[in-house]
């Protein structure tokens, strides 16, 4: 099952073994100096015992409670109703990533490298209606991804017709590909998998377990190794490795390292929520801090920050960890709960507490995550008109 726990443990098990490889310089090129983590390193060690403790009451206390009165099996041919009806959405994030790209390069001129381009699209300022078409295109984005979840729980009854998938994948995800990243390939994955999972995990399924084994290994070597060819792209062929690639996790811990150095602890003023939980409404005086400090390099600046810097300015190390401990323990219970579900609104809900923590070792899920969580509260306010069954021609079909 993908949950809170079992996505953030792989992340940061993975970011670890990377920053391990990294200071051993084992199958990487690019060796970093142990300095380079040492302030880190309990930061993470504390941050990972509590959420760990959080993880497992929350297991604990599900395990005395008995879901068995939940029906937790959603109609299909409802869910393939809902591809059908919103079967625009994958098409107007297509069309709104490819007006972005030409909106990027148009902006942008000519460019020497993948690399600069990546730069100077996060940098290229957008005003008046670029800037709103920016915010905007982030919106549809977030629907792509519902979308995903709905044909991620389709696909693990139906089968993976792969072309089909690689499709609605490359379409949903164009938004994100027009700026160069390669997040992209973890956001338009996991919430197709989460649900994937979760409709083979919730009752028995139509498809060849074997045979969609085989087709997952293939769509996640393909992704894999995509996700090292964009590196190489960015990376101007410099002769790094394949695993070299795969570090942009460990820029966060790095970055955050930086910071612990600039900032020890009692030297500033905790900011109690301002840079964590609201750094998507106000502005964080530390972080605005840190920012204006590194302003100078434009590499540290576009570098991935991770969600550590926003918990220590928040709550300090101790705190950051108590605090990411309550927070898993909360979200893994949430989780749970939803998994039992028979409703759309239920299943994307899941998908997404399930992907939560994911991007925490790159960035502040918070800030990430809000407006999706406003889109979910849109859905739950408009949800009989949403979820409105017609009469269609896919009805007639």
């Amino acid at each position: 099952m993908v949950l809170p726990s079992t996505s953030f443990c792989a992340m940061w098990l993975i970011t670890c073994i990377l920053v391990i490889f990294q200071i051993k310089g084992i199958l990487v090129e690019n060796v970093s100096s142990i300095n380079n983590f040492a302030l880190v390193a309990p930061f993470t060690f504390y941050l990972s015992i509590a959420c760990v403790f959080g993880f497992s009451i929350a297991h604990r206390l599900s395990a005395s409670e008995n879901f068995q009165g939940y029906d937790n099996v959603i109609d299909v041919g409802l869910l393939e109703y809902y591809l059908y009806r919103f079967k625009w959405i994958p098409y107007l994030c297509g069309i709104t990533g490819f007006s972005l790209l030409v909106f990027l390069i148009t902006a942008i001129g000519s460019v020497e490298s993948f690399s600069d381009y990546r730069i100077l699209a996060l940098y290229t300022e957008r005003v008046g209606y670029a800037a709103i078409a920016q915010r905007i295109s982030g919106h549809i984005n977030i629907l792509g991804l519902f979308y995903l979840m709905i044909y991620g729980y389709v696909c693990g009854k139906k089968g993976i017709n792969i072309k089909q998938f690689l499709w609605i994948v490359f379409l949903c995800s164009l938004i994100n590909i027009s700026i160069g990243g390669r997040v992209w390939i973890l956001t338009s994955l996991l919430p197709f998998f989460t649900t994937y999972i979760l409709s083979i995990k919730n009752n028995s399924s139509e498809i060849d377990i074997k045979s969609s084994t085989r087709t997952l290994f293939i769509i996640l070597i393909i992704f894999i190794s995509l996700f090292s060819i964009m590196g190489i792209m960015r990376g101007d062929g410099d002769g790094q490795r394949f695993v070299d690639k795969f570090l942009y996790l460990t820029d966060g811990s790095r970055m955050t390292n930086l910071m612990l150095g600039y900032y020890p602890e009692d030297s500033y003023n905790l900011e109690y929520g301002k840079s964590t939980l609201l750094g998507q409404f106000i502005d964080s005086p530390m972080r605005a801090k840190f920012a204006e400090r590194i302003s100078d390099d434009i590499g540290l600046s576009v570098t991935v920050k991770s969600i550590l810097p926003n918990l220590y300015y928040d709550f300090g190390i101790y705190g950051g960890a108590i605090f990411m401990g309550l927070l898993c323990f909360f979200l893994e219970r949430i989780c749970i709960y939803f998994r039992y579900t028979n409703s759309v609104l239920g299943l994307i809900c899941y998908g997404t507490i399930a992907g939560f923590l994911v991007q925490s070792p790159v960035g502040n899920v918070f800030s990430l995550y809000t407006p999706t969580f406003e889109w979910i509260i849109i859905i739950c306010v408009f949800k009989q008109w949403i979820f409105n069954k017609g009469t269609t021609a896919y009805d007639n079909n």
